[in-house]
């Protein structure tokens, strides 16, 4: 069966938006997976994907990075039903505690920085699921938590009690002090993006 051929004003605007979001795409989906080269592949459906549902595509720049994330997320779920690879979640959890807390205020060595990281990654993976992505498109992603929710196809109100709740988590687990989540929903309410861990992740 043969494709239909792609008018040439719709070949222009994909072509646009890929360039435009690739990159940020990559590092979504590298972040969300464990092997590089998994992020690597799952871009590559990501784009297919795209151009496959290129009808679809919204017009405004800022509608068409949104549903290209929609796209990338529905990619990742199908790759997570069918690899036995997982996030690791929250075993160990407190030895890695343990051991850097001499140096939880700031990390002077690449060791110490990797030590962080991996905390910080463990404790986002011990969230569920939704929670778990909201705070990585937020955090780590540079999502608003309005931007958040609809990837997520979330109410707005919904997503920043969330939001909140998982914070307060976070703070619990890292062995800070919690904060109110009614402070946090005024910190977050109009902030672009969220700074919290974002010397712990890498670029």
């Amino acid at each position: 069966m043969r494709t239909r051929p792609i008018p040439s004003a719709l070949r222009d605007r994909v072509e646009l938006v890929v360039a435009d979001n690739a990159d940020d795409l990559l590092r979504y989906l590298r972040r969300r997976v464990t092997q590089p080269e998994d992020a690597a592949d799952l871009l590559g459906r990501v784009l297919l994907a795209i151009w496959e549902s290129s009808s679809r595509l919204p017009t405004t720049d800022h509608e068409a990075r949104m549903w290209c994330f929609g796209v990338a997320r529905n990619i990742l779920r199908e790759h997570y039903r069918h690899t036995a690879k997982q996030l690791a979640l929250a075993d160990g959890l407190r030895d890695h505690l343990r051991a850097s807390a001499a140096t939880h205020g700031g990390a002077d060595t690449i060791a110490e920085a990797n030590i962080r990281f991996e905390t910080v990654r463990r404790a986002v993976g011990a969230l569920d699921d939704r929670s778990r992505e909201l705070i990585m498109l937020i955090h780590w992603d540079g999502f608003s938590i309005a931007e958040s929710a609809r990837i997520l196809s979330m109410n707005e109100s919904t997503a920043r009690t969330r939001h909140a709740r998982a914070l307060k988590r976070l703070e619990k687990q890292l062995g800070r002090g919690a904060p109110d989540p009614e402070d946090e929903q005024v910190r977050t309410r109009d902030r672009p993006r969220g700074a919290r861990w974002e010397a712990a992740v890498p670029k």
